[in-house]
């Protein structure tokens, strides 16, 4: 029952299919169907990114509004409101920047137990698969020898999980996020120019 949850060993380890088969037979260790309580973590987690993300892009728009503010109001205001309306803004971007930090380490924190209870999965695999060979083969290999080897998969499946969830899947938000921002403000013709680049 355990192996129809997940993708099986040999899946796993087919690389020659290709960095989409690698992660699609990892989503199963991800997005277990009979954990509620991780699947719930995952979510909150991809919330937690897509807000810090948009915390970030929204960052250079305090700076856009102070500026826009002084430029507007530097035709004789009041000297208060030309003082306090850019300190507001420029706190406002100092809250930002914190805001950003503290979104993405409470994504870290929230998706920490799944990756672990992914690693612990696949590790179990690991260890049930190479107990399941023959005797010929423990006898003709240093079998000790794979504990290292088994032990690099399993940094390197934590480090593929990590990689993808923590950082790739982030860049492509933000990268779209600002490519978005771009085209409102300056016209389809910047993000054809910052996509080239």
């Amino acid at each position: 029952a355990e192996q129809n949850n997940h993708a099986s060993y040999s899946d796993i380890l087919n690389v020659r299919g290709g960095h989409i088969n690698v992660l699609r037979g990892l989503l199963p260790f991800v997005w277990l169907t009979e954990r509620p309580d991780l699947k719930l973590r995952v979510v909150l987690a991809f919330i937690a990114l897509i807000a810090a993300k948009l915390v970030t892009v929204a960052v250079p728009l305090a700076f856009k509004a102070a500026v826009d503010w002084l430029t507007d109001s530097a035709s004789g205001s009041a000297a208060v409101y030309l003082a306090a309306i850019p300190a507001m803004l420029i706190v406002a971007y100092g809250a930002g920047r914190v805001l950003m930090v503290a979104l993405a380490q409470l994504r870290d924190v929230l998706f920490t137990r799944v990756a672990q209870n992914a690693v612990r999965a696949l590790a179990n695999q690991t260890f049930r698969h190479l107990h399941r060979l023959s005797l010929r083969f423990h006898l003709e290999r240093k079998t000790g020898g794979l504990s290292r080897v088994i032990e690099r998969g399993i940094k390197g499946i934590e480090l593929i999980v990590r990689m993808i969830v923590l950082n790739s899947v982030p860049t492509v938000l933000e990268f779209a996020l600002i490519a978005g921002m771009m085209a409102w403000y300056f016209g389809w013709e910047f993000v054809a120019i910052v996509v080239a680049t």
